[in-house]
């Protein structure tokens, strides 16, 4: 009976560990969101998968680029029909940095809305969002304005309250499209985590953003594989 009871234990927790060791990569305090599914970066369509190399570095992060080989893409965080995106985190862990790269959704522009065509088709704006959801029950939200358009926007940086976004130029894989680095500091480091969510502003029900890569920076410990420096 001891043993019936065991296996059982071990065939519901087995799916729930593996799919933790799965979800992130990690080389010291920094965790990198893994691409090897599509359970994180669900959402296709950010562009063709043609990294030249698996992991990126802006302003001293690295970040997960590149996919599996299979996909056809390099995936986005998904924030359709206004979704919020929950970080696979362990509940009651401290993360001090939550830390994206984005690059801008093309197709969402003034075009689907009539008052805001009268300013262009070409230039939009988005508000992308993080919630921290503290294990007390106290939140913080801390937001970044994200300005796309059909031009290659020059290195620039805007930063408040611990939130900051930076334009490093074109994007390196997909034509007329910026790339963006975008951090946020947690508040209340100190204090353990309930959740991080993510959302971005929309139209219809179309993200404007491609968040395309994330990486937690915490001392706490989260199931994970070491980085594969190739």
């Amino acid at each position: 009976m001891m043993k019936k009871i065991l296996l059982s234990i071990v065939l519901i927790l087995f799916p729930l560990v593996s799919w933790a060791q799965g979800a992130w990569e990690k080389k010291g305090d920094f965790y990198f969101l893994a691409k090897n599914t599509r359970e994180n970066f669900s959402l296709p369509g950010a562009g063709e998968n043609k990294f030249s190399s698996k992991y990126l570095k802006y302003g001293g992060i690295d970040f997960l680029v590149r996919g599996a080989s299979d996909w056809k893409d390099y995936g986005r965080l998904n924030l359709e029909g206004n979704n919020m995106f929950s970080l696979p985190i362990r509940s009651g862990m401290r993360v001090e940095e939550v830390h994206f790269l984005a690059g801008g959704n093309y197709s969402n522009s003034y075009e689907h809305d009539a008052a805001m065509r009268l300013f262009g088709d070409k230039y939009f704006y988005a508000t992308l969002n993080v919630i921290f959801v503290y294990a007390d029950g106290v939140y913080k939200s801390l937001a970044v304005p994200v300005f796309w358009d059909w031009f290659h926007l020059g290195p620039g940086k805007w930063s408040k309250h611990g939130a900051t976004i930076r334009s490093l130029g074109e994007n390196p894989v997909r034509p007329n499209c910026s790339i963006f680095h975008i951090s946020f500091v947690n508040p209340r480091k100190e204090e353990p985590l309930k959740n991080i969510l993510v959302s971005d502003s929309w139209i219809d029900d179309r993200p404007f953003s491609d968040i395309f890569a994330v990486t937690l920076k915490s001392l706490d410990a989260l199931e994970s594989s070491p980085k594969e420096d190739k």
